[in-house]
């Protein structure tokens, strides 16, 4: 994954066009989620092959992950990791060469395994590849409409034409109409470190949020968002605020599943990936325990933020993100919000029947104190944990990349 990240395209699917089936596919089953009762988190290049053991996936596990996806050679390779993880809690998205280029003798050889959430198409595929990723789907489908199918797309920063749109939503929306799965997956790695080690995040992260939220909401289905947990050039070691703001933004935007690149840190010849929560000699390193904690919270969360329905996001300060809409009113009994910093995020949600109201300090390096009026005593404060206590303040300190969240009814 990654390969091409946001600097050059793959067009190694530009051919793909000449085999566009014109049978028309049957229609896909609705979005479920593949953690039923949990907020899926899943890990992007995860356990190795040679490291595919019941210890290793248990690490997974206690790191707060329950989706595993690592790059597979074969299938014996999937039946592995599918043993290994049993019992773990962590399912895992199949996928290899030998499955796309055998795709129902693969899949009814691995169906047996309840350990396997999904199946894997594509990772950044652009639009003339569509039409091939379609008659694979449909190969997929005909061989098991039980379990996800999962494709993950350019991030917003790629030139529409390089994608083969006129504008990014249409990207969305052409992988909607014409490949036809239930989410939105899509990868955006927002904080960026300039030339004298300043970690800078990009206001890209919004304006994504707000494309993917714009379509998915369209089109009735879901979408899933990325954290960047592997350092890269040009992107730094991931640092607690780095990863909050990247989840819990995408949480206020309304997504409903969250993945991590990388799990384990990758080999490769072209981009010098270093300092992955585990290293290249299978170590813990501290992002782990970063990870672990903020998936811990997440969970925590899930009560709030599974399944729930965005009513509004909106943002404050000077200066907005490009593409997304100035804070102009509040839901009752909310009256004012100010802060003494850059600007916030504000989304507005509900869920079984409570409104929820979350407030995102937008800055990765400065605390920001939030002044907020509110016309009613029955507002309750949600703490990290997922419980709910009286408010104790109307000034909280939002540290970077944190929220404050609030519920009522």
């Amino acid at each position: 994954m990654k390969t091409a990240k946001y600097f050059f395209i793959i067009f190694a699917l530009a051919f793909t066009n000449i085999y566009a089936s014109s049978a028309k596919p049957a229609i896909l089953p609705a979005y479920k989620n593949p953690t039923p009762g949990e907020f899926p988190i899943l890990g992007w290049y995860s356990i190795p092959d040679s490291a595919s053991t019941r210890q290793r996936y248990n690490e997974m596990r206690e790191a707060g992950f329950n989706i595993s996806f690592s790059h597979f050679t074969d299938n014996a390779q999937i039946s592995r990791a599918a043993k290994a993880c049993r019992g773990t809690g962590i399912k895992i998205i199949a996928g290899s060469p030998q499955l796309e280029a055998s795709t129902k003798e693969s899949i009814d050889s691995l169906k047996q395994y309840g350990e396997i959430a999904g199946w894997f198409l594509r990772d950044e595929p652009v639009v003339s590849g569509f039409g091939y990723l379609s008659q694979f789907r449909d190969s997929v489908y005909a061989a098991d409409t039980t379990r996800l199918v999962y494709l993950n797309l350019f991030p917003r920063m790629v030139e529409p034409k390089n994608l083969g749109t006129a504008t990014y939503d249409d990207y969305l929306r052409e992988f909607l109409k014409q490949i036809r799965l239930p989410f939105i997956s899509y990868d955006m790695y927002p904080v960026h470190e300039t030339g004298n080690g300043e970690a800078v995040l990009q206001p890209m992260l919004f304006t994504n949020l707000e494309s993917a939220q714009r379509v998915s909401r369209e089109f009735g289905v879901p979408f899933w968002a990325f954290c960047l947990s592997t350092a890269h050039t040009p992107y730094p070691v991931a640092r607690a605020a780095h990863l909050e703001v990247e989840a819990f933004s995408a949480l206020a935007y309304g997504a409903q599943g969250i993945q991590y690149f990388t799990y384990w840190q990758p080999v490769s010849k072209t981009w010098n990936f270093y300092h992955a929560p585990i290293d290249k000699f299978g170590k813990r390193t501290d992002v782990y325990y970063l990870i672990r904690n903020l998936n811990k919270e997440i969970q925590a969360l899930a009560p709030v933020f599974l399944g729930a329905e965005v009513i509004s996001v909106s943002h404050t300060g000077k200066h907005i993100p490009d593409d997304t809409h100035r804070l102009t009113s509040l839901p009752m009994p909310f009256l004012t919000i100010d802060s003494d910093g850059p600007g916030l995020l504000v989304s507005h949600l509900h869920n079984n029947g409570k409104q929820y109201l979350m407030i995102v300090n937008r800055d990765i390096q400065n605390a920001q104190k939030v002044t907020l009026s509110i016309g009613s005593k029955k507002v309750r404060q949600i703490m990290p944990n997922g419980t709910t206590t009286k408010l104790s303040t109307t000034t909280p300190v939002i540290e970077p990349g944190r929220y404050v969240l609030y519920v009522w009814k």
